[in-house]
């Protein structure tokens, strides 16, 4: 009984914690400016450059894109790494954004929806999803991809 109310006690605190580090979509306000189309053609090339270094296992185009060393450019960096070693290859079939964001921190969030096609040990199999970039300033009026979440739809 006792470790049922610590696990149940466990769960709930990183739960708490999630949503704490959350965004706060009440907070976002709707890019209409010309940065929307900036910011579109950056997810867009990322996504681009993103399916060829997966294919190539070339990690080294994608940094142009990223926060250099934060936990989503280590991920990412051994998911590509990975996933080439193994012989995975993926297609891009569609890739569309569909709204720009900007926080009051002046962070900006992409919500776009991705489809591919990814082939592992021989099996194709075609992915859809949401997604949300979030986007930050980089050196010389850059962006720099902080992280890509799945949205639930």
């Amino acid at each position: 009984m006792n470790k049922y109310w610590i696990r149940t006690s466990m769960v709930f605190l990183i739960l708490s914690i999630l949503a704490a580090c959350g965004s706060d979509d009440t907070n976002l306000t709707l890019v209409t400016d010309e940065r929307e189309d900036l910011v579109r053609e950056f997810v867009t090339d990322y996504k681009e450059t993103m399916v060829d270094a997966y294919n190539t296992g070339n990690f080294n185009q994608l940094e142009p894109f990223l926060i250099t060393n934060n936990s989503f450019y280590h991920s990412l960096r051994r998911y590509v790494s990975d996933s080439h070693s193994e012989g995975n290859t993926k297609d891009l079939l569609d890739f569309q954004v569909h709204q720009v964001f900007e926080d009051p921190e002046g962070d900006l969030y992409v919500d776009a929806i991705e489809r591919v096609e990814v082939i592992e040990h021989g099996q194709a199999n075609e992915v859809e999803r949401d997604v949300r970039f979030e986007l930050t300033k980089g050196g010389s009026d850059s962006f720099r991809i902080v992280t890509i979440r799945h949205v639930k739809s």
